[in-house]
């Protein structure tokens, strides 16, 4: 089911139409999943864990029994519809019950992320939760952790619940724990290699993840399920020439390795593994982080006649 929505831009005697609809991740096919490689160009807030590669990948493979849906926020154009925004969506587990949609916290990740476009953020937010109010699913509530109070989307999300009469609860993030730290490289020859091409990335990864496994249980060895994500990720990465491994070698020995993504300009350290660099700057802390709770539904709007959620139409969101 699809919602429209349809937004008047000040200034201009033209309409924007925008229509949502709740996907599963395996629905998407290869034209829908390029225009969510469009949007990241175009994202106010980029980041390689809303990168279809990424995100799909997780859903692929981690997503441990978890109703899972992406709400995609179109905008019809002259010839093909432009995709103007993309929610992943934890969704409630009890089927035909009230609950909330949570952004979806992605794994090997550690922080919920969302692609909307930097032009149209207010309006893509809005048609998403108009969208949620409307579906059958009996949702009542949606939770967005890890926002940065100053963020664009944090903003938008504030502006929508302001103009639109939904509660919105603002709540401080507990901070994560941070790793421990790693031991510092003994006396010796060092060289510092960085691998970009993607057959020998390959190998790099395979160092990258004998280095991981001194985590001991925590390591992705520890998991399969989680070490065939982590090669997936940096493959498709790699195919798009946007993955680079930095491998630190102490008199030929690889000791220490870090692995790069990136979407566009912006590149991050997604992965680190062995031991560290003494004379190495001090890492910055992590930005603070917010979570919010926003209502589906407007304050005093009346709620429309509820449908019947079956347990086909749920089946329907997870295959």
């Amino acid at each position: 089911m699809s919602t429209p929505f349809t937004l008047i831009q000040g200034g201009l005697t033209g309409a924007v139409s925008l229509r949502a609809e709740l996907r599963h991740p395996s629905s998407l096919r290869e034209p829908e999943i390029e225009a969510w490689r469009s949007l990241m160009g175009r994202a106010i807030e980029p980041s390689v864990y809303a990168d279809p590669d990424f995100t799909l990948t997780m859903a692929q493979h981690l997503s441990d029994g978890r109703t899972l849906a992406l709400l995609l926020v179109w905008q019809d154009g002259l010839r093909a519809p432009i995709l103007r925004g993309v929610l992943p969506l934890r969704l409630p587990s009890r089927q035909g019950l009230s609950g909330r949609a949570r952004l979806w916290r992605l794994p090997l990740a550690g922080t919920a992320e969302a692609a909307v476009d930097a032009d149209h953020t207010v309006a893509v937010l809005r048609a998403a939760l108009d969208h949620l109010r409307h579906s059958a699913l009996h949702l009542d509530d949606l939770h967005w952790p890890d926002l940065r109070p100053d963020s664009g989307l944090a903003v938008a999300l504030g502006e929508v619940a302001g103009g639109t009469g939904r509660r919105l609860t603002v709540a401080d993030q507990a901070a994560p724990a941070p790793d421990p730290a790693p031991l510092t490289l003994p006396a010796g020859r060092t060289s510092l290699e960085r691998v970009r091409d993607p057959v020998r990335l390959r190998d790099a990864v395979e160092h990258v993840l004998v280095l991981d496994a001194r985590r001991g249980p925590d390591s992705l060895l520890g998991d399969p399920a989680a070490v065939t994500a982590f090669r997936v990720v940096t493959r498709r990465f790699a195919h798009r020439r946007q993955a680079c491994i930095d491998l630190v070698r102490r008199d030929g020995e690889v000791v220490a390795a870090a692995v790069h993504l990136a979407t566009g300009r912006h590149d991050t350290i997604w992965r680190r593994a062995g031991l560290g660099l003494a004379q190495g700057p001090a890492l910055a802390p992590a930005p603070a982080r917010v979570e919010a709770l926003v209502t589906v539904d407007a304050a005093g709007m009346a709620r429309p006649p509820r449908e019947r959620t079956t347990l086909r139409r749920l089946m329907r969101l997870r295959a």
